[in-house]
């Protein structure tokens, strides 16, 4: 008998080392877990710290053109069109906060991507600027180019920011904010700030929800 409550004890003690030796393992391989984590991402960060700003920029750079080829593709477009495009989108959006999708959006509705395109009324290029517009923004840029230069897709791209961004200024100075700000400034785009002065008509809005769509389309196909 009292070797039968030795060995139960004896099983009990090893049963309690075999748990307690568990837990100091579980405990260990969590320490060394969350200082793997801890060190990688330390190298990472390291090695971010490491790289040179201007390789991470034009990297990113890199990977918008990409994003943004993906629209261009189908165009009908030369290769050097295309990239050319890609490069006026990325560089105006940086300058004038606009994003690339409206950009995009804006030229699928004006011109369907044709960098060739005049309209009825003589709008001119991939952006569709009317002469006069586009007159008036030439001198104020101080751009040394003549109407042909439309047709050219970066200085187009260019004329069709800066446009945008005197809108959008001249909308926010008006009290307009966010959807209702880029409602005027597409409609205004679209006919002129004068169609807009007695609010907003039907021709308006319809132009505006198409441009939105297509900047909806824009974005799923930059995201997938």
């Amino acid at each position: 008998m009292p070797q039968i409550i030795l060995w139960e004890q004896y099983i009990s003690k090893r049963k309690q080392w075999i748990v307690s030796s568990l837990l100091i393992l579980a405990t260990s391989l969590l320490i060394v877990g969350v200082m793997f984590h801890q060190t990688l991402a330390d190298v990472r960060s390291r090695l971010n710290e490491m790289i040179d700003p201007q390789l991470q920029e034009q990297y990113a750079e890199f990977k918008a053109k990409e994003e943004i080829y993906k629209i261009l593709r189908n165009r009908n477009l030369e290769l050097d069109s295309a990239m050319e495009i890609a490069q006026a989108v990325i560089n105006q959006s940086k300058k004038t906060n606009i994003p690339v999708t409206l950009f995009l959006a804006l030229m699928q509705k004006e011109s369907n991507f044709s960098v060739d395109a005049v309209s009825p009324v003589n709008a001119m290029g991939i952006m569709q600027i009317h002469p006069v517009t586009w007159d008036a923004y030439v001198k104020k840029l101080n751009l040394q180019v003549s109407r042909d230069k439309a047709f050219d897709p970066s200085v187009n791209i260019l004329v069709s920011a800066a446009i945008l961004s005197d809108l959008r200024e001249r909308y926010r100075k008006a009290g307009y904010e966010d959807a209702d700000l880029w409602d005027y400034v597409l409609s205004a785009y679209y006919a002129g700030p004068e169609s807009v002065k007695g609010g907003l008509t039907d021709n308006h809005r319809q132009y505006v929800q198409r441009v939105r769509k297509y900047v909806r389309e824009m974005s799923k196909i930059i995201e997938s």
